[in-house]
């Protein structure tokens, strides 16, 4: 059975990513604009389709950092997601200067996303990655 912490991860992490896509095709529109608009991409031949490729990609690698954590108990993937997020912060300060909805969606993602990682650091989640019994969290109230 896995132990509350990585249940309580999957939901806040599953929960950030059903917001990034709704993010994501609330900006669509936007993103792709900007690219056609960039000389050197258009040069290049790059069109929206990298939109929906690198939001694709960035899926997937989340849904299989996903799955190896909370499924598997695989520790390099929770260091893998925590680099991730921590570089992914960086942009928090730019979110903050332009506040429109997506920015604000993009907010609670991170947010949500800090909370789920916090979870990964609980005694009983130490358990699950090390591959014991978990503990019971009652135990540290």
């Amino acid at each position: 059975m896995r132990p509350q912490s990585i249940i309580m991860f999957e939901r806040l992490f599953l929960g950030s990513l059903a917001l990034s896509v709704i993010s994501f095709f609330m900006s669509y529109e936007s993103m792709t604009r900007q690219i056609e608009n960039e000389a050197a991409l258009a040069e290049l031949g790059i069109g929206g389709g990298i939109v929906i490729g690198s939001f694709l990609f960035s899926m997937a690698v989340y849904l299989l950092l996903w799955f190896l954590i909370a499924r598997k108990g695989v520790g390099l993937a929770k260091w893998v997601l925590v680099v991730l997020l921590a570089l992914s912060l960086i942009s928090v300060p730019g979110m903050l200067a332009a506040i429109n909805i997506v920015n604000i969606i993009g907010l609670i993602v991170y947010a949500l996303e800090v909370a789920a990682v916090i979870f990964l650091f609980k005694d009983d989640a130490r358990a699950w990655f090390q591959g014991g019994e978990p503990a019971n969290p009652d135990t540290f109230d």
